[in-house]
């Protein structure tokens, strides 16, 4: 009998996601997060999920594709209400209130702190381009608003994309999501984070700046693709 006996499960499904992809980036999210890149295998990953090693490449060509899909996770949303927000009628100081705020809400939303990825000494490779394109261009938006605020001259205009981050130094890896996102309200480090860009730039804090940012973020598509320049 016909069947697909090509890509059989070792087990059950054991790991958090509605898909096999999406099991594969829980476990290699875990094991980066808690192990490190290069003291994982695929073998170990693929163990994780509870599939054969030759099935974890059908979704994935190589342990570096996982990462940089991982690295690429914690920008790319983010990247995508920055261009949003780039043409929206809105005040530079709501804005940035807004942008500090999703990024911080992204990072405090996954089982595992993979906004610390990025720490990692094979981050830096060339393997990862394409974050880190996304990462600049993410970061240029984020300049580009503080200067909207106090002025190109002002040292403080490369602090907002820095304390956004922070939000990776403030929750656990446990394997349990610090703040799931939800569509009415915020998580209170997000607002925290985002409340103090604006005071270090002593820039006013906008009204009903959570309702904004809420607004805001449910007229952006999260499947639009992500221009990167060079």
């Amino acid at each position: 009998m016909a069947g697909n006996v090509g890509r059989p499960r070792k087990q059950s499904p054991r790991r958090s996601g509605a898909t096999a992809r999406e099991e594969i980036l829980d476990a290699s999210a875990e094991l980066f997060t808690t192990n490190g890149f290069g003291q994982t295998s695929t073998h170990q990953i693929a163990d994780a999920v509870g599939i054969r090693q030759a099935s974890l490449y059908y979704h994935f060509p190589s342990k570096a594709e996982i990462f940089l899909t991982l690295l690429k996770s914690t920008v790319e949303p983010s990247l995508r209400l920055a261009e949003h927000l780039d043409a929206s009628a809105a005040e530079p100081s709501e804005k940035l209130w807004a942008l500090v705020a999703a990024e911080a809400r992204l990072l405090l939303s996954t089982r595992w702190n993979v906004g610390r990825l990025y720490q990692l000494p094979v981050a830096n490779s060339e393997e990862f381009a394409d974050y880190h394109r996304a990462r600049r261009k993410l970061e240029g938006y984020f300049h580009k608003l503080a200067v909207e605020v106090v002025g190109p001259d002002d040292p403080r205009t490369e602090l907002p994309f820095h304390i956004a981050l922070t939000a990776v130094e403030m929750r656990a890896n446990d394997g349990t999501v610090p703040a799931p996102i939800v569509d009415d309200a915020l998580p209170s480090t997000a607002v925290m984070l985002a409340d103090a860009v604006l005071n270090v730039l002593q820039a006013p804090l906008p009204k009903q700046r959570t309702e904004m940012m809420l607004a805001l973020v449910q007229g952006t598509d999260p499947s639009a693709p992500v221009e990167l320049g060079a």
